[in-house]
């Protein structure tokens, strides 16, 4: 009997150490639960105070929710402008991350943009001494102009579109990143505007044995391509040595410097032999196509980031000047020159940098988008200017603007080539937003101070 009693005892303790347990896991799940709602809360309460302040921040705004979300974006280089048309037509490259088996494209949208409006004189507001609205060009009087926005070409595409980038030389050949680590390449006038239900990309370029989210054309080199993926190698590709009778290509050099994922890689805009790449294992390096190694890159800046580095990108205007993001919030901005130590680094965000874009113009001023749902403009022009108490609130100097219209993580952003200052970003959630901050927010300061001029801190 007596064993009976130690095994009914031992029993009841398993019962009592279960039943806390399963309470235990019970009252963590309604706490999270509580911190979801409370987030939720936060965000539809800033996305309130953005809504209310939009018409004084932006000169332009659409927002629009697409079928299904796209993780990248990407303006194409053309324009059409009609003389007696009020508005401008421009072409966006985007993807698609579908759910429960539905089929994925790779799209083109076309988006229509008002023309900038001509002041009128007889507007003059001799208290503010502008014309017009708040931005100095629009008058009070005339009616809002929208933002048009239309898919016009679907071709079907294996798996999510991780990333799709055209090729500078011909913007109608458009590589994508597929999920099993393939590469497609697809020449955009060889496929119908509507979808036919089958996947048939004019080559593959197959090596990769993960999935990436790395790709960038060379602006020097026409067909050269190099990408980056979580098999950690970067991987370089020439498209110009395909031949009808296979449309599979192998890369012409095979990159094993990183020992971690490689994240972001990037052709320099001004050098054609240079690469940098950024990865998992914190280090920015830069490759050499000139050199014979592929195991070991030129340069390597180590320690400038604490966790990842998410994203890299050359000012296409300053050859030595470069900047990377990372997950442990920050930005770098490096001199090529010397990588032993960043020029500055950007802080303001509050989760992981996901991607980098300088201004196509605008020497000095970088964009960034990050986890925490804002992109920012950086002007590294303002870095080292003093501040108010209640201007150091807001954030650095050098801290210029911030959007705040998106409620879900942002998956990519780009500047468009042709209108100064209008963007196109895309979340999660499905919505995509086209807009361009108001001029007397990012309009010329005379007294900008030359990105050469940065000193190292």
């Amino acid at each position: 009997m007596v064993w009976i009693t130690t095994w009914v005892v031992r029993l009841s303790i398993l019962l009592i150490k279960l039943i806390s347990l399963i309470a235990l896991h019970a009252a963590t799940i309604e706490e999270e639960r509580e911190g979801e709602v409370m987030e939720e809360k936060i965000i539809n309460e800033e996305y309130k105070t953005w809504k209310k302040n939009a018409p004084f921040l932006y000169d332009l705004m659409l927002s629009t929710a697409l079928e299904w979300p796209t993780l990248t974006t990407q303006w194409l280089p053309d324009i059409q402008n009609t003389p007696d048309k009020e508005y401008s037509t421009h072409r966006l490259l985007l993807g698609t991350h579908t759910s429960n088996e539905a089929q994925n494209y790779l799209q083109i949208a076309q988006v229509q943009l008002p023309k900038p409006l001509t002041p009128d004189s007889a507007e003059y507001d001799d208290e503010r001494g502008e014309i017009g609205g708040y931005d100095g060009g629009a008058s009070k009087k005339a009616p809002p102009r929208e933002v048009k926005f239309n898919i016009v070409q679907k071709i079907d595409h294996k798996g999510e579109v991780n990333k799709a980038r055209y090729q500078p030389q011909n913007p109608n050949v458009i590589g994508t990143m597929c999920t099993d680590g393939r590469i497609m390449v697809w020449d955009r006038t060889k496929h119908p505007s509507a979808p036919t239900g089958h996947v048939n990309p004019e080559m593959e370029l197959i090596g990769h044995e993960a999935e990436g989210f790395g790709l960038s054309w060379s602006p020097h080199e026409a067909g050269h391509l190099a990408s980056g993926s979580e098999d950690q190698t970067a991987r370089l590709w020439d498209i110009t040595k395909f031949t009808s009778t296979n449309k599979a290509l192998h890369p012409i050099r095979t990159y094993t410097h990183h020992s971690a994922i490689v994240n972001d890689v990037q052709h320099h805009p001004l050098h054609p032999s240079l690469i940098g790449t950024v990865s998992d294992d914190l280090t920015l390096q830069i490759l050499d196509t000139r050199s014979a190694s592929t195991d070991t890159s030129v340069v390597q800046a180590f320690g400038g980031h604490q966790d990842a580095i998410n994203a890299v990108s050359f000012n296409p205007a300053s050859e030595y000047v470069l900047a990377t993001g990372s997950a442990d919030k920050s930005i770098g901005i490096w001199d090529l020159r010397n990588l032993n130590v960043k020029l500055h680094a950007l802080t303001g965000h509050n989760d992981s940098v996901t991607s980098l874009a300088w201004h196509p113009f605008e020497e000095a001023i970088l964009g960034s988008s990050s986890y925490d749902r804002r992109i920012c403009f950086w002007d590294l022009s303002k870095v080292g200017e003093e501040q108010t108490p209640e201007d150091a609130e807001d954030g650095p100097p050098e801290l210029l603007f911030m959007h705040g219209g998106h409620t879900n993580r942002i998956s990519d952003f780009t500047w468009n080539m042709n209108d100064p200052w209008v963007l196109c970003s895309a979340a999660e959630d499905n919505l995509i937003q086209v807009w361009k901050v108001a001029n007397a927010i990012v309009g010329k300061d005379t007294d900008d101070v030359p990105i050469e001029e940065l000193e190292p801190r």
